[in-house]
């Protein structure tokens, strides 16, 4: 139940800021999550939590490392973001380098699509089907391109389509690795077994 609590945490908190109206309850709903992240993934330290989905979900000691690294991470970066949005400009303004104006994505598409990343990369973290692990890794792709389109401007719509393109082909790559390794693996012709990492 701990591992769903850990995953399910950041993505109901994220799911909630796209209907809270208020950026000032967003962004303490966005440190309150970090936090709470953090405090669970601190407490799988002392408490391995139990293995769920058939083994398809649990933690290792090297996805906690990676888990607690990730939280720590988001915390800091909750707190800076919260700073960030304080003092970004809203409304249409000029750009500094060109004759254009443009305008931020609304605060709760960051912030809820930020929320939602934290869930995938835990996800990924307790992951132990290839399967799944490509699920959550495409999902973290997904869930931080609206991040970098949060300036609605020319320069920023061509770095997230280049993000979006280069994942896509390393997320290609993944899904023929995830292929090979599950032929390769396999106990009969033509019988294949799950791949559990």
């Amino acid at each position: 139940m701990m591992i769903l609590a850990v995953i399910l945490a950041p993505a109901l908190a994220g799911l909630m800021s796209f209907i809270i109206r208020r950026n000032d309850i967003r962004r303490i709903m966005l440190v309150t999550t970090a936090v709470v992240h953090s405090m669970l993934s601190a407490s799988m330290w002392f408490w391995t939590p139990a293995p769920i989905l058939d083994g398809w979900l649990q933690l290792d000691a090297l996805g906690l490392l990676f888990l607690s690294m990730v939280s720590f991470l988001f915390v800091v970066a909750s707190v800076y973001v919260v700073y960030y949005l304080s003092e970004e400009p809203s409304g249409i303004r000029p750009d500094f380098e060109e004759s254009v104006f443009f305008v931020n994505v609304p605060e709760a598409i960051f912030v809820g699509c930020l929320l939602l990343f934290l869930s995938t990369m835990t996800l990924v973290t307790m992951s132990h089907n290839f399967g799944l692990l490509w699920v959550a890794v495409e999902a973290t792709t997904l869930s931080s391109a609206p991040l970098i389109y949060f300036h609605r401007h020319r320069r920023s719509l061509e770095a997230t389509w280049k993000y979006l393109l280069i994942c896509s082909i390393g997320i290609a790559l993944a899904l023929l690795g995830t292929f090979l390794l599950a032929f390769s693996i396999s106990g009969k012709e033509g019988v294949a077994v799950p791949f559990v990492v």
